[in-house]
């Protein structure tokens, strides 16, 4: 787990290149504080910079940028199926010279080409240089970030954004539809960011650069879709869920493999007390849990749940207080981490979880992601309930809500939730009641009929949404810039190619039918005794009050009169779209307000 940075240039390095991607790399010196390396190629115009943390083979042998003949290689993250990926290279006739992951995600590519990205079982964003050309990639969940910008004199790539945007001198712009898109959805969609120069390479996406200019990227693998089945949904089989068990079993045994201790990363939740379970029940690892309790402020406090599943488990259990003041970690910090305007204030007790965490470890097992493989989120069981309605033509839906609104009280709440048009209704419900604001944005009517005009009932595109676009935009990202701003990995069973396919062989209406959670909730019932995870899900949250409420009214910014945002403003201290709105409003002030200070 690690920090890259780099340089593929039209033209021959100059000092000052060099210069720049050594100033680059130590940029990200806390994303690895084990060691620090590069390697350049002053007339083929390429720098590799890279910053380590080392989990796997501590030895100078995994040291980076590595070289094997013509080949290059800039690379964070880990390789956990590395073992058996290098037995296949031993038996073809390839020889490896350390027990670094890192020499056998050179070699595969070296061997494979492409081909060895169907073969990994990881979490990657690497740079590899061949001699003649360079090939980017990035994991299939988009775990492990990489940003590229494209410039006159070539491509500059990094682990973290606010490196480039900093050294290259970059102006930040929004345009309509990617300002409506991050105000209705909190986050800026990859591959665009704040900066019209600088892109995110996509999940499951490789990209070639040659003699300074970048390539289309290409996907290498996409999400797989069950097929809804016809006639009564039934429950999945218990060979089926034995299925489930065993993807799930096989990718945790992968992410236990380190030459550093694990801890694990226990809320009183249903995702992480899983991991535990198996870890403990099924490979017999006895990992110390951890769990943050956050005695100053009103984040909630899950100590006391996650005590009662270790000691059930026969776990060690370690609580860590963290004492940081909510009021004080603000949005300053989430634009800090972010690099860019961010309405996910959920990255806060991220960042002082993983802050407490590493004074102890360096590799944290979690159940990240295990509501998107499986739909587990409540918001789905609100649009399976209520599919037949959701799946009615326009105007009906629209006489429906007109009606409902009359009626008043919770008639009325439903109906506004219903009438939007088709392509609004996610974000009907994601920003109730704040859809009429939005749909006065410029950009906003384009961007909504182009991103969610397909034709996938509700109930089904709500979750792969999810899966696609939030998880890898705003959940991974808040999860790898907290932690390793802390130089601290974070591991997942759930993000996992075959735990995913396994998924995607069964009727997506079983995952939604039987309740919130249902297929995780009968795994966890096989080794836990309900009355200990039969609560309600709180997950990372932060209290959005503490920083909206406390904060003057922002001035305009991305052509916003002062009325719209005073509009926002007036109703910013009732839950659900306003305080959402006012929160990414005080985001976009600060980072534009921030970046004119820079450019003066």
């Amino acid at each position: 787990m690690c920090g890259i940075f780099g340089l593929l240039l039209k033209r021959p390095l100059r000092e000052a290149d060099i210069a720049l991607g050594r100033e680059g790399t130590a940029a990200l010196a806390y994303r690895g504080p084990d060691g620090h390396g590069e390697w350049f190629d002053r007339e083929a115009g390429v720098y590799f910079g890279h910053r380590r943390l080392s989990i796997i083979d501590l030895t100078p042998g995994g040291q980076q940028p590595m070289i094997r003949g013509d080949h290059v290689l800039s690379y964070n993250g880990e390789i956990y199926n590395y073992g058996s990926v290098g037995n296949a290279l031993r038996q073809a006739g390839v020889v490896l010279s350390t027990r670094s992951d890192s020499e056998v995600l050179l070699q595969a590519m070296c061997h494979w080409g492409d081909g060895a990205l169907d073969r990994l079982d990881g979490m990657f964003a690497f740079a590899l240089w061949d001699g003649a050309q360079a090939t980017l990639a990035v994991d299939p969940f988009g775990e492990k970030p990489l940003y590229y910008a494209t410039t006159e004199d070539g491509v500059y790539f990094a682990s973290e954004l606010a490196p480039l945007a900093r050294l290259l001198k970059l102006d930040a712009e929004l345009d309509d539809e990617i300002w409506a898109a991050f105000l209705s959805l909190g986050y800026i969609p990859s591959p665009r960011t704040a900066y019209p120069a600088i892109r995110r390479l996509e999940p499951a996406t490789v990209m070639r650069v040659a003699e300074g200019v970048a390539k289309p990227p290409r996907r290498y693998w996409s999400v797989p879709v069950g097929t809804p089945g016809r006639g009564p949904v039934t429950r999945l089989s218990e060979s089926e869920m034995d299925t489930l068990c065993r993807a799930l079993i096989t990718s945790l045994e992968g992410r236990l493999v380190a030459d550093v201790p694990i801890g694990l990363f226990l809320s009183a939740g249903i995702d992480s007390a899983l991991v535990a379970a198996l870890c403990r029940r099924e490979l017999d690892r006895s990992l110390e849990c951890l769990t943050v309790a956050f005695p100053v402020g009103d984040v909630v406090d899950e100590s006391a749940g996650a005590a009662a599943i270790a000691a059930y488990l026969d776990l060690p259990h370690r609580v860590l207080e963290n004492r940081t003041d909510p009021k004080i970690a603000g949005i300053s910090r989430v634009v800090d981490l972010f690099g860019q305007p961010s309405g996910n204030a959920a990255i806060l007790p991220v960042d002082q979880l993983c802050a407490a965490a590493a004074q102890h470890y360096k590799v944290g097992l979690t159940g990240i992601g295990g509501d998107e493989v499986t739909w587990g989120y409540g918001k789905n069981q609100t649009y399976w309930r209520w599919r037949h309605i959701f799946g009615l033509p326009g105007p009906v839906r629209w006489a429906m809500s007109q009606a409902g609104r009359l009626a008043g009280g919770k008639a009325a709440r439903f109906g506004n939730r219903i009438g939007a048009a088709a392509t609004e209704l996610y974000l009907a419900n994601k920003n109730f009641p704040a859809l009429p604001w939005l749909k006065a944005l410029p950009g906003f009517d384009a961007w909504a009929r182009r991103t969610f005009g397909g034709s996938s009932p509700l109930e089904y595109a709500v979750p792969l949404f999810d899966f696609d676009q939030v998880l890898p935009n705003m959940q991974l990202p808040a999860f790898d810039h907290a932690s390793m701003r802390h130089g601290l990995e974070l591991r997942t069973p759930f993000l996992n190619r075959a735990v995913v396919e396994t998924v995607a062989q069964v009727d997506p209406r079983a995952l939604l039918a039987f309740g919130q959670k249902n297929v995780l909730r009968r795994l966890l019932a096989r080794y836990l005794p309900e009355d200990l995870f039969d609560r309600p899900k709180a997950g990372f949250s932060f209290p959005d009050e503490f920083i909206v409420d406390a904060a003057a009214t922002p001035r305009p910014v991305q052509g916003l009169t002062q009325g719209a945002i005073d509009a926002v403003w007036q109703r910013r201290s009732e839950p659900g779209g306003w305080r959402s709105l006012a929160l990414r409003l005080l985001s976009a002030e600060y980072f534009f307000g921030r970046e004119r200070v820079a450019h003066s």
